[in-house]
């Protein structure tokens, strides 16, 4: 299930009052898998960008994902901060789950971004992923998973993450098997114009090395305005690459930023 709020469409008025603006979205069920199950929202009059990516098979994870990206929107609008926003999805899942929606034991990775003018929040739990571009790529979210441990702990290299027999288990999601392992993460921080954040499922980063991401998001956005459709077409392409390299999972990709002074649609 997939959900843009209120996003593209509102980019020109966002840019115009030096807020974030939507400069690029797709999500593709990929070439392996019957049912996408990743969700996003782009909710730009509320400074809000989310990517969620469902687990639990058949459809139940495709209805994990669409209540991440259906309570977080709502609790940020009554008030709630990210975290707060996220652990309430987290319980939405469950009771979900518990009175006949979805499957029991059904979940769902989230990455969240929210702005306040140029100050940005980042909250995700799981392997959902956020970079800030522009001047280079940075990954700013550090993946709740075994492999991520691996690595921390020198027991693996990037090369052997990619094909690791343990790429693919979390250990954070939101709902599960009884939602205890559901606590977010957050880092903060400010762009300049010009600048930008990515959002994604790991769809993306599980086909395509931030080597690759970081060329694509370059190629398009170094020399060009961002909000003049080169964010679109840089959104485009990364999904084509992670097709192309085997496309085994659903994928999303979510470009939010500043379009530079006197740039637009």
């Amino acid at each position: 299930m997939l959900q843009n709020g209120n996003g593209q469409e509102n980019a020109d008025s966002a840019a115009a009052s030096n807020a974030a603006a939507t400069l690029g979205l797709q999500s593709n069920v990929g070439r392996v898998r019957r049912h996408n199950e990743d969700s996003f929202a782009a909710r730009e009059d509320l400074g809000l960008w989310i990517v969620a990516d469902g687990m639990g098979g058949a459809a139940a994870g495709e209805v994990a994902s669409a209540i991440v990206v259906e309570v977080v929107p709502r609790a940020v609008e009554q008030g709630a901060d990210l975290p707060q926003a996220i652990a309430e999805a987290n319980r939405s899942i469950l009771d979900a789950a518990a009175s006949g929606r979805g499957k029991p034991g059904m979940g769902s990775t989230v990455v969240a971004a929210q702005f306040n003018g140029r100050d940005y929040t980042i909250a995700w739990v799981g392997d959902a992923r956020a970079y800030v571009w522009g001047d280079g790529l940075r990954r700013v979210s550090r993946d709740h998973s075994r492999i991520q441990e691996l690595l921390d702990a020198g027991m693996i290299d990037e090369s052997e993450a990619r094909n690791h027999p343990h790429r693919s288990v979390i250990t954070r999601v939101l709902g599960g098997p009884d939602g205890t392992a559901a606590d977010s993460e957050q880092v903060s921080g400010s762009l300049e114009p010009g600048q930008g954040l990515l959002l994604c499922s790991d769809g993306l980063t599980s086909e395509v090395c931030d080597e690759e991401i970081a060329e694509v998001l370059s190629g398009h956005l170094s020399t060009n305005d961002p909000g003049n459709g080169q964010g679109q077409a840089a959104v485009d392409q990364l999904v084509s690459l992670a097709l192309e390299h085997g496309g085994n999972d659903n994928v999303t990709v979510v470009l939010v930023g500043f379009p530079r002074a006197g740039g637009g649609h």
